[in-house]
């Protein structure tokens, strides 16, 4: 049976991986629900980058993701 991504065991695993981090918790839950959508097809790389791009600048300074789609012009 697939994971749904928000049931209760899958936001708790994710919690116990990003509270080791120093790092906004709710942004690499956001991120990563969507970087699943993106795997399966309901998000286009494109609109990922665009919709985090400002988060992961305001948090880490800089957007260096290696994901970066080569039609993305910025």
């Amino acid at each position: 049976m697939a994971r749904r991504l928000d049931d209760e065991d899958w936001e708790q695993s994710v919690e116990e991986i990003l509270d080791e981090s120093t790092h906004s918790t709710e942004l690499g839950k956001q991120m990563g629900r969507d970087a699943v959508r993106v795997s399966i097809g309901e998000m286009s790389e494109t609109d990922f980058h665009k919709k985090y791009h400002d988060a992961v600048l305001d948090e880490f300074g800089v957007d260096d993701r290696p994901t970066k789609p080569e039609e993305y012009d910025e």
